[in-house]
């Protein structure tokens, strides 16, 4: 795809059908490219990162803990590039012109989430869990941030509204 600017328009095509697709699992796109569920204590988000060499995405998946007081978004959980041999099944987050492959980026990346992404954020959820591996996402606040503070941080960041 040559042309950037349909490739932009096209990208968009794609965060917005993925929008609907997400929806059903309470994911609500609250920044261009994040995609967020809140929860008590964390948000869960799923981030699109759009190649700048062509049409494709790389998918992220994490968790933003509302305690945590860092002033950017870590991207601390499972990623994919549509790579082969990245997961059992071999995705793809390319798109191109017409409406068919706009789709199948949307629903390939929905297959992704509900096939890695669910599954991850679950695991974190599960008891004590993200507590005490040492490869959890869970961080501690380490300055004077209040937790008011931590959790207006939080959303803000991640485009919440209150």
């Amino acid at each position: 795809m040559k042309d950037k600017r349909l490739e932009k328009k096209n990208a968009e095509l794609v965060k917005k059908k993925l929008s609907e697709l997400l929806s059903v699992y309470g994911f609500i796109k609250t920044k261009p490219t994040f995609f967020t569920r809140l929860f008590e204590d964390r948000i869960e988000f799923i981030h699109l990162h759009k190649f700048s060499y062509g049409p494709a995405f790389r998918v992220h998946t994490g968790i933003r803990f509302l305690k945590d007081n860092q002033e950017f978004i870590e991207l601390n959980g499972i990623e994919a590039s549509g790579h082969k041999n990245e997961y059992p099944i071999n995705y793809d987050f390319s798109y191109h012109k017409d409406d068919a492959s706009i789709n199948r980026c949307a629903n390939q990346i929905l297959l992704f989430v509900e096939n890695e992404s669910l599954p991850w954020l679950e695991n974190w959820r599960e008891g004590d869990e993200f507590y005490n591996r040492q490869d959890s996402p869970f961080r501690l606040s380490k300055d004077g941030l209040n937790k008011e503070d931590s959790e207006t941080l939080s959303k803000k960041l991640l485009g919440i509204k209150d």
